[in-house]
């Protein structure tokens, strides 16, 4: 998945922030949003 740009909601915690490891993981450019800003860094 390498060269690949993921747009994730939702991204700072829970199902969310997990599904932006895997694909941080992989290889995977990613932008997320989330309500908790301290939680997303």
């Amino acid at each position: 998945m390498k060269d690949k740009v993921a747009v994730v909601t939702g991204g700072s915690t829970g199902i969310g922030k997990a599904v932006v490891n895997e694909f941080v993981s992989k290889g995977v450019k990613v932008v997320f949003c989330g309500r908790r800003l301290d939680e997303g860094k």
